[in-house]
């Protein structure tokens, strides 16, 4: 829902079921968040030398730590769900939801780039 609320494309959805690396709807920013978000759910990040250096070259250190934070938190929420069999809301109620939120990208990204911009 919250990728529905920033507008994502439905040709983004699938492209993220597929070869996200090959497409060209993600830029290299995109890209390695993607990549590390992945490999930390699957927790390979500690191993795996190509995600940790794609991530470098797009992101400073702080920046890497909220991208990780952020993915953390959302891997956490996930496996208490999973484990306590969570009964989650309805696509629709999550559909009314997503007006009453007023969700954009912009509010996102400044939300987000608090600590980024603190450091610079």
């Amino acid at each position: 829902m919250l990728g529905q609320a920033l507008r994502l494309k439905d040709e983004e959805f699938d492209a993220l079921q597929g070869d996200y690396q090959a497409s060209p709807l993600f830029n290299a920013k995109e890209k390695a968040v993607i990549a590390w978000s992945e490999a930390m759910t699957l927790n390979t990040a500690k191993r795996d030398n190509k995600v940790w250096d794609a991530l470098r070259r797009e992101f400073n250190d702080a920046e890497i730590v909220e991208i990780s934070l952020a993915c953390a938190m959302f891997n956490m929420i996930n496996r208490l769900n999973d484990s306590f069999r969570t009964e989650l809301e309805s696509a629709e109620y999550n559909q009314r939801q997503r007006g009453a939120v007023g969700i954009t990208r912009k509010t996102l990204e400044d939300y987000a780039c608090v600590i980024c911009n603190q450091s610079s």
